[in-house]
C-alpha cells in the first residue's frame, strides 16, 4: 500500500487555520514538517495534522503563529482601552501565562497546587486521582475536560501572537480553567466583552484548546508556591 503524498505547506497552512484556528508562521511549518519527516516512521494524513496540531499548542506563540493584526489583540489594549469594546467572533488565540483563583483562600490555592503536583485532585470531601487524559492539569496532556460542581472564578494573564498582554476573567466557569492548568495553554477567544481593558470570559466566549509550554511550567509552580509560603507565614507572624 502506497504511503499518501504530504500535502503542500500552503494546504497544511490552510487546514490548521480553518479548522483549529492555529495561523503558524510558515517557516514553523516547514521546520516542524521537516523535522517529522526525518523520524523513521512519519506521520501521514489526518496524524500528520494532529501531530502539527499538538506541537503548535505546545508552543510558544510568540514565535509560532502569525502576529497579523487581525489575529491578535487589539493594538489599543490593555492601556489605552476604552470602557467598553467586543473582540471578533472568528477567534483569537492567546496563551496562559499566569491564573489565580480569586474564590479561594491562599491555603486553599497552596493545597490544590500541591495535590495537582500529585496528580491528585478534589471532588467535595473526596479526593480522587487524576488520569492525564481526562483533565489539564500540570500532569496532564492538555486536554480540557469540564470541571463538575465548582464555583470558583479565576482571573488569567493571557498573551497573544504579538506578545501582547492582557487580563482575563471569568463571568461563569469555563471548561478546563482552573488553579492546575497547564503554563502556556492555549485558549480561543470569541466574540468576548473587554471592560476597561480586561477580557470577560464565559463558556460561549472562551475555549481552552490544550497545550502547554515546560519551560515556564515548573518555574511556575515553584514560583507560585514559594510565593503562597511566604504570604502565609507573614500572615502567621502578625
Amino acid at each position: 500500500m502506497s504511503t499518501p503524498p504530504i500535502p503542500s505547506i500552503d494546504t497544511l497552512l490552510q487546514i490548521l487555520s480553518s479548522e483549529h484556528h492555529l495561523h503558524s508562521r510558515p517557516s514553523v511549518l516547514h521546520t516542524l514538517l521537516s523535522n517529522l519527516q526525518s523520524t523513521p516512521h512519519p506521520p501521514t494524513g489526518k496524524a500528520l495534522i494532529q501531530t502539527l496540531k499538538f506541537r503548535l499548542l505546545a508552543s510558544d506563540i510568540t514565535l509560532s503563529l502569525q502576529p497579523y493584526g487581525n489575529l491578535c489583540l487589539p493594538p489599543i489594549l490593555p492601556e489605552n482601552a476604552p470602557v467598553s469594546l467586543t473582540l471578533p467572533d472568528y477567534g483569537i488565540v492567546v496563551q496562559l501565562l499566569d491564573i489565580y483563583d480569586v474564590t479561594s483562600s491562599r491555603i486553599d490555592a497552596l493545597d490544590r497546587l500541591e495535590m495537582a503536583g500529585r496528580g491528585e485532585s478534589r471532588r467535595g470531601r473526596e479526593v480522587i486521582r487524576i488520569v492525564p487524559a481526562e483533565d489539564n492539569t500540570i500532569n496532564g496532556t492538555g486536554s480540557a475536560e469540564a470541571r463538575v460542581g465548582t464555583s470558583a472564578i479565576h482571573r488569567l494573564l493571557l498573551q497573544d501572537a504579538a506578545g501582547r498582554r492582557v487580563w482575563g476573567f471569568e463571568l461563569e466557569s469555563v471548561a478546563g480553567v482552573k488553579v492546575g492548568m497547564n503554563i502556556g495553554a492555549k485558549l480561543l477567544l470569541r466574540g468576548c466583552t473587554v471592560a476597561r481593558g480586561v477580557v470577560l470570559l464565559t463558556a460561549a466566549t472562551a475555549t481552552v484548546l490544550g497545550g502547554k509550554l515546560d519551560v515556564m511550567q515548573a518555574a511556575w509552580v515553584e514560583g507560585r508556591k514559594r510565593a503562597l509560603r511566604e504570604a502565609l507565614d507573614e500572615a502567621a507572624r502578625k
